[in-house]
């Protein structure tokens, strides 16, 4: 079953350690990317797959994820935060705040009539529209002249992580508008952004919404392609996989953690502690759980790619490998696989395979994102 999307714009993340690796894993992969060899059954090629999985139903897997869609206050906030800060600022003095101007405020948050930790600043810049503040703070501010008091009745929101104790609370903020100033998006700065074809507002606009909503689709196939999966092995029956196989993907787990680290100037046991509160025994553990889930996907795909007759031919492959010496600018094909894992090209070209017959073969549901929301 395949679903299409109309990309429609409508009215109106700490993502799980887990959701991370999944994700990350299919990018990774989908690169692929240098491994070194050590020897052994390390690859599909390497085994029967029948060996160490004894299949269970596939065919007809129930999957169901919210449509795809992009709030338009994404493309806003992204504007406030990093475009908006490279484009010059002129002060207003002959009319309200609107949406899209930066407010200078001082500010004091009560909960029960005490002040709350955080909630109070001064001489602080906000834009209206980047979504910063808490639902309804930015929009009480619209209409608002310089040097008005504003007191704003508000609630957090329900799941507020960065302070639990407030979530779901009413506050009041007491808001004094100090000055307000506007910042035009100009072509120089739009070109900037170094997005080939992009040189106004509008169409920096239209760039964004369109990368988040391809975001969101791959969200969207992600999601789908976990259940489906996650369903079938709960119904199968696995044997311990080759040692080198597991290490294997230990290996890519570690490396593409350490590069996420590396990204944030840290040390991977700096960036698991921080991000995810793991030491270094617990995030080891983790990973080799995760790498020996991979290998038994990697397994089951390689099963049912036998069993339906999905295996990718020679010509398939040499083709993959003749589009990405091209596209990465290779000097020869053997530049190529000096730098590639062409094995595990193979088994990525088995991954999509079964997963695309997975799907076509599968009951899937797209759900009302608003509905889901509530």
């Amino acid at each position: 079953m395949k679903t299409k999307f109309s990309n429609n714009r409508p009215g109106k993340k700490a993502a799980a350690f887990t959701a991370i690796l999944a994700a990350a894993f299919i990018a990774i992969l989908a690169a692929v990317a240098i491994a070194t060899a050590r020897g052994g059954k390390e690859y599909l090629k390497d085994i029967t797959a029948s060996d160490y999985v004894t299949l269970g139903n596939y065919i007809g897997i129930e999957a169901s994820a919210a449509e795809p869609v992009v709030d338009d206050a994404m493309v806003d906030s992204y504007i406030a935060i990093y475009v908006l800060p490279m484009c010059e600022a002129e002060e207003v003095t002959d009319r309200a705040v609107e949406k899209g101007d930066t407010v200078n405020i001082d500010f004091a948050g009560y909960m029960d009539g005490e002040a709350f930790d955080g909630g109070t600043a001064s001489d602080y810049d906000l834009t209206i529209g980047a979504h910063q503040f808490i639902d309804g703070f930015e929009d009480g501010l619209i209409g608002a002249n310089i040097g008005d008091k504003v007191s704003l009745n508000l609630n957090f929101p329900d799941s507020y992580p960065a302070n639990p104790d407030l979530a779901g609370k009413p506050v009041v903020f007491d808001v004094t508008v100090n000055s307000i100033s506007r910042k035009e998006i100009t072509e120089d700065v739009v070109k900037s952004m170094g997005i080939d074809g992009v040189t106004t507002e509008q169409e920096l606009r239209d760039a964004l919404y369109q990368s988040f909503y391809d975001n969101a689709v791959q969200n969207y196939e992600n999601t789908i392609e976990t259940t489906i999966v996650n369903t079938i092995m709960s119904g199968c029956t696995f044997k311990e996989p080759p040692a080198g196989m597991v290490d294997r993907f230990y290996h890519y787990v570690t490396d593409m953690m350490t590069q996420q680290a590396s990204a944030q100037n840290v040390t991977l046991e700096v960036y698991m502690k921080n991000n995810f509160g793991m030491d270094k025994d617990t995030y080891e553990a983790e990973f080799k759980d995760e790498a020996l889930k991979e290998a038994q996907q990697y397994i089951l795909y390689q099963a049912i790619a036998d069993a339906e007759g999905l295996n990718p031919t020679e010509e398939k492959l040499q083709d993959e490998i003749d589009s990405r010496v091209e596209a990465g600018g290779y000097e020869s094909e053997e530049a190529y696989k000096k730098e590639n894992d062409v094995e595990l090209l193979r088994e990525q070209l088995v991954r999509d395979s079964v997963m695309e017959f997975l799907k076509e073969n599968a009951v899937i549901e797209t759900t009302d994102a608003a509905a889901d929301a509530d």
